[in-house]
């Protein structure tokens, strides 16, 4: 444990030492603000904040807008907490690695070995399916997400679900639910002998130099937390309605910065706050028991981006805040972005920002922009969804139901791929004007809509 906690230590000072951006950066930091401004003002979002740490330095760190627009202040990354939901699921899930290289936990236990009061249903459940979202714990109903009552504990909160029958065998299938994190962290109760959030903040927080993640509080003053913001149908930002997330702090009532959150990624690049053994298995996609694969490890989204690079991550929604946290492993380079809003089209914005502090940037093979004038335009894709090609700067976007447009990036096959999908898009002359994806049993396509 020493020797842990010495790494752990030299790790935070190392993102100590490294706040300047470093002069190697600055072409990618032109670029990135670029990105984020357009982003902002494509969502009108009230603040935004974004860090990127490349080989466990902080590249670039900036605050975009407020954190309270009554009073105008500004976001400062370091400092400015934000609400970021699902991101903590894979907080809480790095507590269950703490307790499982100290032996502490078993993931294949019936939960009730951590959770005695918990209900047993008709099949066991377990940590591992838990943290995979395979254990058939349902997720919202009704107006829950929206809930403002004060839970004390956390074995309170799970008398929301505690009686509800399971949705299926676990290991059948797929189903995202923060309850499941809820109860993941009664279970980091029994396991770690103490309350959870005490649990997180000695075991989590406080090793990795987290020291503006903290619960959201609604009984105490938390310096600068942001201000919550929702948008009315006719487009006007109001105040975001009062939530208490007491109830689920695991599955999504943490505060954080930027600044906290690359740390925390970069945590997971290699071992030292985990071992080499545990971040194998945390990282490593789950599969059903009929062999599908979910690409969800133990509290992370795992795969490839639409360039074919490894990354995890995880996204998160909260009622004024939207969070984006990316991880590539082998070029080291983290990304998080966080908001004050509660509906906000990212895009693939986090994703070109991360290839940008890459050694070897997306390159863009010329386009023949005089050939692809007749491919611009409005579409229906698969009959009803809403999208359009448009080209600028000699470059092609796409964007589905009016959303932020995302880079459509040429292959050398004739394709094109965007970051935040493996779909292959292709162009092609036909009386219709369509264009098809491909990689399905049957490709969609899109219809291109007369002006």
């Amino acid at each position: 444990m020493i020797h842990r906690l010495f790494s752990l230590f030299c790790f935070s000072l190392l993102f100590l030492s490294a706040q300047a951006q470093p002069a190697r950066y600055q072409a990618a930091i032109d670029s990135a603000r670029s990105l984020m401004e357009r982003f902002v003002a494509f969502n009108d979002i009230p603040g935004a904040s974004v860090s990127v740490s490349v080989n466990g330095e902080i590249a670039w760190s900036e605050g975009f807008g407020y954190a309270d627009l009554e009073q105008q202040v500004p976001v400062y990354p370091d400092r400015t907490k934000f609400r970021i939901g699902s991101v903590s699921k894979p907080i809480a899930s790095a507590a269950v690695g703490v307790l499982y290289d100290e032996g502490k936990v078993k993931l294949d236990a019936p939960i009730q070995e951590y959770v005695p009061d918990f209900p047993e249903k008709r099949w066991p459940v377990t940590l591992r399916q838990l943290s995979g979202h395979l254990a058939g714990v349902r997720h919202y109903r009704g107006e829950e997400f929206l809930s403002s009552k004060r839970y004390a504990t956390v074995s309170e909160g799970l008398a929301i679900f505690a009686e509800d029958t399971l949705l299926f065998e676990p290991g059948a299938r797929f189903s995202y639910t923060s309850y499941g994190y809820n109860l993941i962290s009664a279970a980091v109760e029994g396991a770690g002998g103490e309350d959870f959030l005490s649990y997180m903040q000695e075991a989590v927080f406080d090793p990795l130099g987290m020291k503006n993640t903290t619960a959201d509080f609604t009984d105490s003053l938390i310096a600068y937390r942001t201000s919550y913001y929702a948008k009315t149908e006719d487009g006007n930002i109001i105040n975001a309605p009062f939530v208490d997330n007491s109830y689920k702090w695991a599955g999504g009532g943490f505060l954080s910065t930027t600044e906290d959150l690359v740390r925390f990624g970069h945590a997971h690049i290699q071992p030292g706050f985990l071992s080499d053994a545990t971040l194998a298995l945390w990282l490593t996609p789950m599969k059903t028991t009929s062999g599908e694969p979910t690409g969800y490890g133990m509290g992370w989204f795992v795969g490839e981006d639409g360039a074919g690079m490894e990354q995890f991550g995880h996204a998160g929604g909260s009622v004024g805040g939207i969070t984006q946290l990316i991880v590539y492993p082998e070029p080291q380079v983290v990304v998080a972005m966080l908001t004050n809003a509660s509906r906000v089209d990212y895009g693939d914005t986090h994703l070109r920002i991360a290839h940008l502090f890459m050694p070897e940037p997306l390159s863009y093979p010329a386009l023949d922009e005089a050939a692809l004038q007749p491919f611009l335009g409005k579409y229906l894709i698969d009959g009803d969804t809403p999208a359009a090609i448009t080209l600028e700067n000699g470059r092609l976007y796409l964007s589905r139901r009016g959303g932020l447009p995302q880079l459509l990036i040429p292959q050398d096959d004739g394709s094109y791929v965007t970051l935040a999908s493996d779909a292959r898009f292709r162009f092609r002359v036909h009386p219709e004007m369509v264009v098809e994806r491909e990689g399905e049993e049957e490709p969609a396509v899109g219809v291109k809509r007369e002006e």
